[in-house]
């Protein structure tokens, strides 16, 4: 569910290419740490969630960023 959304969100707001492997880390994605940074406190303000440094690092794929979103009951808007 959150894959689709962050794939979205990191074509638009930091300009990775598509299509986005979920896969991939966001090293391999090319996502800088300070990228990563605004991802993280962007998610926590969006999603009203909180994500450790540790948990958000250049090796966290898309798939696991997606399943900690989950795990901590991240709710998308429409």
């Amino acid at each position: 569910m959150f894959v689709p959304y962050l794939s979205d969100l990191l074509e638009k707001s930091y300009k990775v290419p598509a299509p986005i492997d979920p896969d991939k880390s966001f090293q391999e994605l090319e996502v800088d740490s300070l990228s990563l940074a605004e991802l993280g406190a962007h998610l926590e303000d969006e999603l009203d969630v909180t994500i450790d440094e540790e948990e958000l690092t250049p090796a966290t794929t898309v798939t696991a960023l997606a399943g900690l979103l989950e795990a901590r009951g991240a709710v998308l808007t429409a």
